[in-house]
């Protein structure tokens, strides 16, 4: 009988398969997206008038009175930084080059109107910044340009100040929005009762408003709270308020806030 004949398959061995290679581990990591953008991360508030001052001298030490300035005014306006590089001389100078009162702009992102004094600590400032110039600029020009004379952009501006920041105060991240986390921080820690949440939630309960914007509004205090709130700003910056560590948080209670209402409406 004839034996059968075993058939024979050949399976190739298969080839070497490459591993990927993550992105990551080839391309050097960058904090701006293909767009140009900066990518969303969180930025950090100060943690104390030490952190503040550290900034500035680190600006000062270095003859950078612009970057100085950027700095100490942002803190002290809050603003968001695309709005901070679009004021031009003439929006906080007169004609004749003394300053104004106040500065209204219309916010870039919330195309509202936002009506601000020109506090002690911003005066100080631009006074500073601007005799570095020797007062030698139009008024119709940005006050905050790059070494071309161009307007900054919000990437040169984080840049600057999260550099300096890693130099400082590494153990938190600053960027351009600490500017505005900053200054609310420190308003809230010194107007203590009147940020407090609990408590202005209970009067606005209390009221029946359906947020506490609008009880303070209907209490008339809302714009003389403001304006007290960036004049302790200005003091903080000046370092006369006499604090040093920030902290947000109060034990106020209803009584305590209307106390500071009834002392701020005098």
């Amino acid at each position: 009988m004839e034996a059968h004949k075993l058939e024979t398959k050949i399976i190739p061995f298969p080839a070497a398969v490459k591993p990927k290679t993550k992105k990551a581990d080839c391309e050097e990591y960058t904090e701006y997206k293909s767009d140009g953008k900066l990518k969303a991360r969180p930025m950090d508030s100060i943690r104390s008038y030490d952190d503040f001052l550290a900034m500035q001298n680190y600006f000062l030490e270095r003859g950078n009175i612009r970057d100085w300035a950027m700095w100490t005014t942002g803190v002290c306006f809050g603003f968001r930084i695309s709005d901070l590089l679009k004021i031009k001389f003439g929006w906080v100078l007169n004609p004749d080059k003394s300053f104004r009162s106040r500065l209204t702009i219309i916010e870039k992102k919330t195309s509202k109107l936002n009506d601000f004094p020109l506090t002690e600590a911003i005066i100080q400032a631009f006074t500073k910044y601007f005799d570095s110039l020797d007062w030698n600029f139009d008024l119709n020009d940005q006050i905050f340009t790059s070494q071309k004379k161009c307007m900054m952009t919000p990437q040169s501006a984080w840049r600057i100040l999260s550099n300096a920041a890693r130099q400082v105060i590494p153990d938190i991240t600053i960027g351009s929005h600490s500017l505005r986390k900053s200054h609310a921080n420190i308003m809230a820690c010194l107007l203590k009762s009147l940020i407090d949440v609990n408590s202005l939630t209970a009067v606005q309960f209390a009221l029946n408003h359906s947020d506490f914007k609008t009880t303070m509004r209907y209490l008339g205090v809302m714009d003389k709270t403001l304006n007290k709130g960036r004049t302790l700003v200005s003091d903080f910056v000046l370092g006369n308020s006499g604090v040093n560590e920030l902290t947000i948080g109060s034990s106020a209670t209803i009584d305590d806030v209307l106390a500071e209402i009834q002392k701020i409406t005098k």
